[in-house]
């Protein structure tokens, strides 16, 4: 996790961003980032009022954007809750994960989301080590807008074959901003990830998006707002995980 090249700097936070190993508990992370359609289907079933209401208005099969911290986190209390009320919709694996009474979905930290991306290689990008804009939509795809999740699966993750880690949108993770290396105790990860907000803590975002060149959608680069920033190009994926008890 992390990156010792001195051209890896976004924003300055890299810099306290060394390279280093680490070790995670079990997780699933979801393929693609949520959609429009998936979200809407919260929002209308929940009654939720979203922080903007043009997270909603996008097409059904992008990427929900101009989701805010809070947003995303509540969607995912609702999807904990679908899948645990619904277990014979479940696939099995998932059904048994979420018997453990810490397990939940939520937002990836950005370890686990780094993981996911780079896999045990440590690759710059989800599918090697080079800019491929036929692997991802960033800038030099030319896209220039959100576009269909799915629709790049020659970028997907060479070990885990997760698929729009790089490109498309900017995603939430759980993590608040700190300093390399990342915890690895379970009460020093339910710091780093402290599910309560305030909306004003900086969160950390990953993956780049449609608009930013390829060196801001490494594996390693980090980026990052407060939980009530809302924008076009942010969005958000889950992961179902067991969450130290002190975070719940």
């Amino acid at each position: 996790m992390g990156s010792n090249d001195p051209e890896d700097s976004f924003l300055d936070i890299e810099k306290a961003s060394p390279a280093h190993p680490l070790t995670l508990p079990t997780y699933y992370i979801a393929r693609y980032p949520v959609t429009v359609a998936q979200f809407r289907a919260f929002v209308e079933a929940r009654g939720h009022r979203p922080a903007n209401e043009r997270c909603l208005h996008g097409l059904a099969n992008h990427p929900a954007v101009y989701v805010s911290w809070q947003d995303a986190r509540a969607y995912c209390k609702w999807l904990t809750e679908q899948m645990q009320q619904q277990p014979e919709k479940t696939p099995a694996s998932l059904a048994e994960f979420l018997r453990q009474p810490e397990a939940c979905v939520t937002l990836p930290s950005e370890a686990e989301w780094e993981k996911a991306a780079r896999g045990p290689e440590g690759f710059v990008y989800p599918w090697g080590n080079e800019p491929d804009p036929n692997c991802a939509n960033y800038a030099d795809t030319g896209i220039d807008a959100t576009s269909t999740v799915g629709c790049f699966p020659g970028g997907a993750s060479v070990a885990y074959r997760v698929e729009e880690l790089s490109g498309n949108v900017w995603e939430w993770t759980r993590s608040v901003l700190g300093d390399y290396p990342y915890p690895e105790g379970a009460q020093e990860r339910a710091e780093r990830e402290l599910l309560q907000s305030d909306g004003t803590e900086p969160r950390v975002l990953r993956g780049g998006c449609f608009a930013d060149v390829a060196r801001n959608c490494r594996c390693a680069l980090r980026n990052r707002v407060i939980a009530r920033y809302i924008d076009f190009v942010v969005g958000f994926r889950v992961v179902l995980a067991a969450l130290p008890s002190s975070n719940l």
